[in-house]
């Protein structure tokens, strides 16, 4: 593993729009404040001063400084400087009345389908690649690992578990929180624990976190808030930010899917099929069920 999780500033203009619009409800009300102006406009940030952002929203220079730098850039210019390199505007949507007249769900479906692929796309902007390689590198070197998650976060968790089990891989995934807690305190430093947790503030999941950490487990956090108190205690961080508060929920736990399906595939190919991958035994019980549902 390279390096404990720290916050990296976005990498494309859609990962920018995305952090700016996630971070305003981790920030304080005055500091809000400065990201809606920011985002009212963000084509005129580029001619900007942080002087005049602070006017427009009602407070200090200083504020509008120090806003930009809890969202991980060194000050404002920082900040100009990559909406200059992006050419920043909104990514464009699909217009809100293109859901009436003619055949209204066929127009509801493309606007929800066409939403989802532009905001998984801004989803995947915000993942750190570098984040995503030292989690590769956990995993591959883990003699078992367990994946936790509560209420809507326990489906990922458990069809990670599966999914590596399928390349022949020691995965768990328990679904009541004793297990978990209990679970992951008798984990070894040879292990690893991965956090899957929307909000990473889940009481149950941070529990177990810290019975890991007691055993100087190894915790992958995924998670879509960056300023989160599972950030403080996961090793390794996989932060995939939601572009807008209406969408989060649903975006977010695709988005947790589809990582945690990239992670498995990513450590499958570290290794010979030989070495890990469905072993006959698994294959046989592939097999007997295949069969049994098809007598059904």
């Amino acid at each position: 593993m390279a390096h404990k999780y720290q916050q990296s500033t976005p990498k494309t203009r859609r990962a920018l729009i995305g952090h700016l619009r996630t971070s305003r409800s981790r920030l304080s009300p005055t500091e809000q404040r400065v990201v809606e102006v920011l985002l009212a406009d963000t084509k005129r940030i580029a001619a900007s001063s942080a002087l005049e952002i602070a006017q427009e929203a009602g407070t200090s220079s200083a504020t509008v400084v120090r806003t930009t730098q809890k969202l991980g850039y060194a000050g404002y210019n920082a900040l100009r400087n990559d909406v200059i390199r992006f050419g920043m505007q909104e990514p464009r949507g699909v217009a809100q009345d293109d859901t009436t007249g003619g055949d209204a769900t066929h127009n509801v479906m493309d606007h929800v389908f066409s939403t989802a692929v532009q905001e998984l796309q801004t989803v995947s902007d915000t993942l750190d690649r570098i984040q995503f390689a030292d989690a590769v590198e956990v995993l591959d070197a883990a003699h078992k690992i367990m994946f936790i998650g509560s209420g809507e976060s326990s489906m990922p968790a458990q069809e990670a578990a599966l999914r590596f089990m399928m390349h022949g891989r020691d995965a768990v995934a328990p679904t009541d929180v004793l297990q978990q807690q209990f679970g992951s305190r008798l984990l070894t430093p040879r292990d690893a624990l991965v956090a899957v947790s929307y909000s990473g503030a889940n009481k149950h999941t941070l529990e177990a976190v810290e019975a890991a950490r007691m055993s100087g487990v190894p915790v992958i956090g995924i998670t879509s808030i960056a300023r989160a108190p599972l950030a403080d205690l996961s090793d390794v961080l996989l932060v995939m930010a939601s572009p807008t508060a209406a969408s989060e929920p649903l975006i977010g736990r695709i988005a947790h899917s589809l990582v945690l399906n990239g992670l498995n595939q990513a450590v499958s190919q570290q290794r010979p099929p030989q070495a890990f991958g469905p072993s006959e035994a698994l294959a046989d019980v592939f097999a007997r069920t295949l069969k049994s549902q098809h007598d059904m």
